[in-house]
């Protein structure tokens, strides 16, 4: 009964979609009157009429228009199933291209890629190191990597890391100006800039971005942290580029209760119902080397 059921259902998408029960029994595999017969099965079944035949065309009724959408969304769920296993179980191939900023990408993405291209070996990377936020659809792009606050957009994003901004500055820095007891004390010192004119801050619990200024200026994380491990003034930039100078105490961090919220590190892509294999793979190599 329930093979019979799902038969009828094919034949009436085929009748609708391709407009004629010639062509939907060719596409089937089984002949006209076999066509006719599941129709008129299925339109017993419902106890209502779904197609208007005339020697010229065949059409919908408003009812079988609303049950033709409903079955072509069951059809589209069952083939995407049916996708995402053959693409579990397909070993992945192709290029995988991704976007990233710059500095950012050259140094905890770039290594990833080769580690990743080393076990999955049919499958090419193609990166392009840009702060320029980019069209991915329109562009080409299978992935981009962004850091910081999203903004609303219709692609989809993964956490794959945290991003902790920490305010740091050397030890001899310190000693000749004095540590900031207040981020407003900061209008008192060099502030290293970046891309932005503000560093963010919590106070009193609540978010605050704070104008700041300095003689140097650069888009670029590394020459920030050089001129921030060179005494020359306090550096805002992601844990993920301070970290090991912390540790070794080159940088000495400053104004640690005014830590701003963890606005993490994303994976973007389109909003497809089915992730390709090569993105998914990357995605998740990419989250499990952040976390380790």
């Amino acid at each position: 009964m329930a093979s019979h059921r799902w038969e009828s259902i094919e034949a009436f998408e085929r009748v609708v979609r391709l407009g004629s029960f010639t062509r939907a029994a060719e596409d089937l595999g089984v002949s006209r009157s076999h066509v006719s017969r599941q129709i008129n099965a299925l339109e017993n079944r419902l106890d209502a009429q779904l197609l208007l035949r005339t020697t010229r065309k065949v059409s919908t009724t408003d009812v079988g228009q609303a049950f033709y959408l409903q079955c072509r969304e069951v059809l589209d769920n069952i083939e995407e199933a049916e996708r995402a296993v053959l693409d579990l179980q397909a070993r992945p191939r192709g290029i995988l291209r991704v976007t990233v900023a710059g500095a950012f990408g050259e140094d905890f993405i770039a290594p990833a890629a080769l580690d990743f291209m080393a076990l999955h070996k049919d499958i090419s990377v193609e990166l392009n190191f840009s702060n320029r936020l980019l069209d991915l659809i329109s562009e080409g792009y299978d992935l981009a990597i962004r850091a910081g606050t999203l903004k609303d957009s219709s692609l989809i994003a993964r956490r794959i890391s945290s991003r902790k901004l920490l305010t740091c500055a050397s030890e001899q820095y310190l000693q000749r100006n004095g540590s900031p007891g207040t981020i407003h004390a900061l209008t008192n010192h060099n502030c290293l800039l970046g891309t932005l004119d503000t560093w963010r801050f919590q106070e009193n619990g609540r978010h605050q971005d704070l104008r700041v200024n300095g003689n140097w200026r650069s888009n670029n994380g590394r020459s920030l942290l050089r001129a921030a491990r060179a005494g020359l003034g306090l550096v805002q930039l992601p844990s993920f580029y301070l970290d090991e100078d912390i540790k070794s105490g080159a940088l000495v961090p400053v104004l640690q209760d005014n830590n701003p919220t963890d606005t993490g590190v994303w994976a973007v892509y389109p909003h497809n119902r089915h992730l390709a294999a090569k993105v998914r793979l990357f995605v998740n190599f990419r989250a499990d080397r952040f976390y380790e």
